[in-house]
């Protein structure tokens, strides 16, 4: 079967913290060879999306078959695809890092989900235990029997440095409490950055990669031109709301279709456009207005602005206003 090269990463494991210790990448469109290196069955997964751990062994046979130079000194390693895709953060983040973060004092506070079905979950469970023996951490765990399979068991553990508990029943207390719709979501993810060790700027950049990215908990990112009057509006609303529109219809874009080179052209050719302001919503409440499977600019009714701002998941965000750079007057930011 004839395949185009496809990029794949070997990522050595860390024998006690477990997280990425070295990686190295390479290419190769010989999935046969790869996958009778690694002991893999090419049959249950012909693409090879899944990720592998692979034994020391069979780390050095695919070294050894591609001419890798790979110091990984014994370790074992995970293999996978590199697709590339995804936004490369400006920070180190827990994901795959946890333990270490915390035993080196860099984070004081983590929590981990657990399968009991799943070797990987209780391998890492096993070594934050081991730190808990020790008296280094304290944990918190939250883990539940499953009705339909007896045995199986997941959940999630809190960790906590110790002096630092009273993250636990705080994190607890703002999971119950806070209102998950609205802007509440932004603010649970912004306290649980900051319980986690987040700096502020990075709880800003993580919050505005959400909204940008159109996840579900942030609705569909969508974006309007504004006048002069018009942000004078939205700034007494508190960024709460958008603003009226006299004409019957008001345009909005598709933040995929529009960078900021767009919206300096915009306002060029229009002396009136004081801004590019972005709302998110719940597509469901306005898809009906117009066909949100093309590129846009999309006619939508003023009529719909009351059901819009009834359902704003965040703070309405000046994108670029008329004479400042753009996202300066963010009041998120």
């Amino acid at each position: 079967m004839k395949r185009q090269r496809t990029p794949f990463i070997l990522s050595a494991v860390d024998p006690d913290l477990l997280c990425p210790w070295l990686q190295v990448r390479f290419e190769t469109d010989d999935f046969e060879t790869l996958c009778q290196s690694a002991e893999l069955d090419l049959s249950k997964d012909p693409e090879l999306e899944n990720p592998y751990l692979l034994t020391p062994v069979t780390v050095t046979a695919v070294c050894n078959a591609f001419g890798i130079e790979f110091e990984h000194g014994s370790r074992e390693a995970f293999l996978y695809k590199h697709t590339g895709s995804g936004a490369t953060l400006p920070y180190l983040v827990h994901t795959g890092f946890e333990l270490a973060l915390m035993v080196q004092g860099r984070k004081p506070f983590a929590f981990i989900d657990f399968n009991s079905a799943v070797p990987t979950s209780v391998r890492l469970k096993t070594r934050f235990d081991a730190y808990v023996a020790q008296g280094i951490l304290h944990s918190h765990e939250e883990i539940f029997d499953t009705k339909k399979r007896p045995g199986h068991r997941v959940g999630q553990i809190l960790y906590a440095v110790k002096g630092e508990e009273w993250r636990i029943p705080a994190l607890e207390f703002i999971r119950q409490h806070i209102n998950r719709n609205g802007d509440g979501v932004e603010n649970l993810e912004r306290l649980e950055g900051a319980l986690l060790g987040y700096e502020r700027w990075q709880n800003d950049w993580w919050i505005d990669h959400l909204a940008k990215s159109g996840v579900t908990l942030y609705g569909t990112p969508l974006i309007c031109k504004i006048d002069r009057a018009q942000y004078d509006w939205l700034v007494h609303a508190g960024f709460r709301a958008l603003p009226p529109f006299d004409a019957p219809t008001f345009t909005l874009h598709s933040h995929h279709w529009l960078d900021d080179g767009a919206m300096k052209q915009a306002m060029q050719a229009d002396p009136c456009i004081e801004a590019f302001v972005q709302f998110n919503v719940g597509l469901r409440h306005v898809m009906h207005a117009a066909d949100f499977r093309t590129a846009g600019p999309y006619d939508i009714p003023t009529s719909l602005i009351p059901t819009i701002n009834r359902h704003l998941v965040r703070s309405v965000r000046v994108l670029i206003q008329c004479g400042q750079p753009p996202c300066l007057a963010d009041p998120g930011a």
